[in-house]
């Protein structure tokens, strides 16, 4: 069975993670009514191979997953929009899950836990105190999506002016914000495994306690998160 799921990727070089992603979203319960790469100048072959598996891409946008998440919102045509990391593998039944918490008319949007896809165990423990200042933040009234996986009616995202592309940092957490005026922001009872490649590249206090916590809780207290403050090269 089909939805009307839009399903949107990302990448820039995402050839070695890719096929992981592609290969989980064949296997939902609930087939996406079609799956956008927006690339952003990628030379490992990264397009070719996702055309190859059936997916639309949309090449030459800008380096930024900002910028290619809302390319790729602009030509998708569902009325569902369920942006995902090339280097994660979702849960089977994850599209089946979106479409049942937008059965509730308020819930504009959503996003879910995460864990790390081939994580020691010291590594799946920091994921679980992430999963868990992610779900106390939204507790209290403050909307948190860490990027890796998260959907929105497509009216709604349009609404907002989808994700600010001159935020490199903190933007899907500050959609997220902004979508409290239109709705409820749900966390998926779901887990999403990513990989753990900027942990390892950047170092765990760093990745965790900088780019995640301090920089979320400055951009709460701000609106600002400057990018170079918090955030070295991109890992590969």
């Amino acid at each position: 069975m089909a939805s009307r799921i839009s399903v949107v990727v990302p990448t820039w070089n995402e050839a070695k993670y890719l096929p992981a992603l592609l290969a989980s979203l064949r296997e939902q319960t609930v087939s996406p009514l079609e799956v956008i790469v927006a690339d952003s100048g990628s030379t490992d072959g990264t397009p070719d191979l996702a055309r190859a598996s059936g997916a639309v891409v949309l090449e030459g946008g800008r380096k930024g997953p900002g910028e290619g998440r809302n390319r790729g919102a602009r030509a998708a045509s569902g009325e569902v929009l369920l942006f995902v990391d090339a280097d994660c593998i979702v849960p089977p039944d994850l599209l089946s899950a979106v479409e049942s918490a937008l059965s509730r008319p308020d819930v504009v949007g959503g996003t879910t836990a995460f864990l790390p896809a081939d994580g020691r165990p010291i590594e799946r423990a920091l994921f679980a105190l992430a999963n868990g200042y992610q779900k106390a933040m939204t507790l209290w009234g403050f909307p948190h999506n860490a990027g890796y996986c998260f959907f929105f009616r497509k009216d709604a995202f349009e609404r907002l002016g989808g994700l600010r592309e001159d935020m490199l940092l903190n933007e899907t957490h500050d959609l997220a914000m902004r979508s409290r005026s239109l709705g409820v922001f749900r966390i998926l009872p779901r887990t999403v495994r990513t990989s753990m490649r900027r942990f390892r590249a950047h170092g765990y206090a760093r990745t965790l306690l900088m780019e995640y916590v301090a920089s979320t809780l400055l951009y709460y207290a701000t609106g600002r998160t400057p990018a170079k403050w918090f955030r070295p090269e991109p890992a590969r």
